[in-house]
């Protein structure tokens, strides 16, 4: 009966006839479904679609806000050894735990997952790597002591933190070998049967996935932490913002997910609606180049970072949905530095170009994408610079050219943001301060040896205390001497019905921590 009235309801959503009358145990999302691809964890890393990832599968962990920081604690690892070398880890399968289907979640079960991601080597893999784990000595490093125990050995002593966090992702979710190998083809192991279909141990089932149209959850009754109050999720493809805010003033939808900042505030004061906001796991930033004339003096990185406002960036582009952060970890983070060093100071930032030789300032180009805002933010920091003297001529690129060209060094100023792909400050400390892995700094042309060991260092400290101590002198020196001016932190937002409640709690750690079980009506 249940199968027939879902059916009915996805019907009626597809003849866009159902209006102001969503059931109380259904919660229905707006949202640009552009970005889905798939839903296997061993294949997805998209921000939205691992969101839904996250809630089919679970992981060894899972990651939390608490006490105002995201934190990976354990999830079907009721508990975990780490050996006295920091490298081998052991982790203790919680027992009683089910996939959907019945199927028991075990050792086996864990050790095809990993290992299935090692194999298919699609773009989450690189995490794994990045511990020493791959392809080719997966079955040294990941193996089955017994039924419920699971041994893990990594290249290197990585802080704890670290190895969490990269398992609590959506790569991270544990498959059912069952279901993946019976419907492998051609040695896929079942990729393309789980790109739309699930098979995991979340709170969450994937019903079905009508590409550009619609996709469709249902309460997992099996789920070990029991049956979340939410028994249907139906996911609207509505691409533009403006369908999304009209179809959620209707009734139509519960959450309008893309939402622009003039949008979402013409909903504030309305007692029909809510709107929901939190850190987002993303820098704005911008960037020189230290290697290109002016910027290889520290004075004139110094200068440039005088030169802007922040402030008005945030208000006036941000739309006031963005936080003012400096340094390169963001707020939530452990080893987050609350300093604020910079703010708009014309009289300094000309003294220190007068220092530095350029009294009567020089022309640059600054490069971003093809983005409204990003366009705005250059226009923005053309002006601040122009009264310093700086000529900073504009010039527009689409994203994967900009990034292109950055990559290959051949940027002298840009604006562009960084995703953060596990919440660990050192997801963030190596590609902004240690050109050695050769992303962010290298890229900038950022050569500091002594940035690059303090980063390299807090990446292996076990103790937290000391790691988070590195990350203090690493942001102080990179604040002095790096090539990086943060813009702010942006701000994720949702408009939601007012009947809908828990959404604020479910959002906590977007995009990395969103928990659809806190959801009610």
């Amino acid at each position: 009966m249940r199968g027939l009235l879902l059916l009915a309801l996805v019907f009626s959503f597809a003849a866009m006839a159902f209006s102001a009358s969503i059931p109380k145990d259904t919660v229905v999302i707006g949202m640009n479904t552009g970005i889905f691809i798939s839903f296997d964890p061993a294949v997805c890393y998209e921000v939205e679609p691992a969101i839904m990832v996250m809630n089919i599968y679970s992981g060894l962990f899972k990651l939390q806000e608490i006490n105002g920081t995201i934190q990976a604690v354990p999830e079907l690892a009721e508990s975990y050894d780490i050996s006295q070398d920091g490298k081998t880890w052991t982790f203790h399968i919680r027992k009683g735990v089910s996939f959907a289907n019945g199927d028991p979640v075990n050792a086996d079960a864990v050790v095809y997952s990993v290992k299935r991601v090692l194999q298919l080597k699609k773009s989450p893999v690189w995490l794994f790597e990045s511990l020493g784990l791959n392809a080719n000595n997966m079955n040294e490093t990941v193996k089955k002591i017994d039924d419920y125990t699971v041994q893990i050995t990594m290249d290197k002593s990585y802080a704890p933190n670290i190895v969490m966090s990269i398992f609590a992702e959506s790569w991270g979710g544990i498959v059912d070998p069952k279901v993946a190998q019976s419907h492998d083809v051609s040695g896929d192991m079942g990729s393309a049967y789980l790109a739309d279909h699930s098979a995991g141990a979340g709170p969450y089932i994937l019903k079905s996935w009508q590409r550009n149209n619609m996709i469709v959850l249902v309460a997992n009754d099996k789920y070990w932490r029991g049956a979340p109050r939410i028994k249907t999720i139906i996911i609207r493809d509505m691409p533009e913002s403006t369908d999304q805010q009209l179809a959620l003033k209707r009734g139509d939808i519960d959450i309008a997910w893309n939402l622009t900042p003039e949008q979402v505030n013409s909903l504030k004061g309305d007692p029909n609606f809510n709107v929901v906001s939190v850190p987002a796991q993303s820098n704005e930033y911008l960037a020189v180049n230290a290697g290109w004339g002016p910027f290889k003096d520290v004075r004139v990185r110094q200068a440039v970072k005088y030169a802007i406002d922040y402030d008005s960036i945030i208000k006036n582009i941000a739309g006031g949905y963005a936080i003012k952060v400096q340094g390169f970890i963001p707020y939530g983070y452990l080893g987050y530095v609350s300093d604020m060093p910079f703010d708009q100071n014309i009289s300094k930032a000309k003294e220190l170009l007068a220092q530095a030789g350029y009294a009567n300032g020089f022309e640059v180009e600054l490069v971003t994408n093809t983005t409204e805002r990003r366009r705005n933010e250059a226009i923005a920091i053309q002006a601040d610079l122009a009264k310093i003297g700086i000529k900073a001529n504009i010039t527009i690129m689409q994203a994967s050219q900009m990034y292109t060209k950055m990559r290959e060094q051949g940027i002298q100023m840009i604006i562009a943001g960084w995703g953060i792909d596990f919440p660990d400050p050192d997801a963030l400390a190596k590609p902004f301060a240690d050109y050695r892995v050769k992303q962010l700094a290298w890229r900038m042309m950022w050569y500091d040896d002594h940035a690059a060991d303090l980063a390299e260092a807090a990446g292996f400290e076990l103790n937290q205390t000391k790691r988070v101590e590195i990350y203090k002198e690493l942001t102080n020196y990179w604040f002095d001497n790096g090539p990086f001016a943060i813009l702010y932190q942006p701000l994720s937002y949702w408009g939601t019905r007012a009947e809908l409640k828990g959404f604020d709690q479910t959002a906590k750690g977007y995009s990395l921590a969103f928990d659809l079980t806190k959801m009610y009506k």
